[in-house]
């Protein structure tokens, strides 16, 4: 019984890790390269950017694109590699060979992330620094309060 425990939790990780990496993928895809031109405006309305920044800023997210497209195209090829794979039966190998995999492109990927936000942060003016992480803080608040509902409302409903 103990056995048959782990391999159904290991099956269910494995299937998490698949869909939330591609989910990641997709709706994460604003902060790994897409979207630039809307993040770019709402920079420059709520920190006033200049013309000189605008166009620093633009060339940073041109280049961090080139770099993150081939890691976003990798981790949807090892997450179809991975849904290929599927046939009832189950490899832990296999499993974590898949997760390490795209543990690694989440990683890679996160990193050139924070390359990115360092760039633009070395941009920006003092004042324009410190209202940007005003604005980083008030998001993770409003994050906070929407998973605080969300959680809630989910435990109401399981009642």
């Amino acid at each position: 019984m103990h056995k048959k425990s782990i391999i159904l939790a290991a099956i269910l990780m494995a299937l998490a890790a698949g869909l939330a990496t591609t989910a990641f993928a997709q709706h994460r895809g604003m902060g790994f390269g897409r979207n630039n031109g809307w993040m770019l405006k709402h920079m420059t309305k709520q920190l006033n950017l200049t013309e000189a920044q605008q166009t620093q800023i633009k060339g940073i997210m041109a280049d961090e694109k080139t770099k993150i497209k081939p890691m976003m195209q990798q981790l949807r090829q090892n997450q179809q590699a991975e849904d290929a794979n599927i046939n009832g039966s189950f490899d832990e190998n296999q499993a974590r060979t898949f997760a390490n995999k795209q543990a690694q492109l989440m990683t890679d990927l996160i990193v050139e992330k924070e390359r990115m936000r360092s760039q633009v942060y070395a941009v920006l003016t003092p004042e324009q620094r410190q209202k940007a992480l005003q604005l980083m803080q008030e998001r993770q608040q409003h994050r906070q309060e929407r998973m605080s509902k969300k959680q809630a409302e989910q435990k109401q409903q399981s009642k």
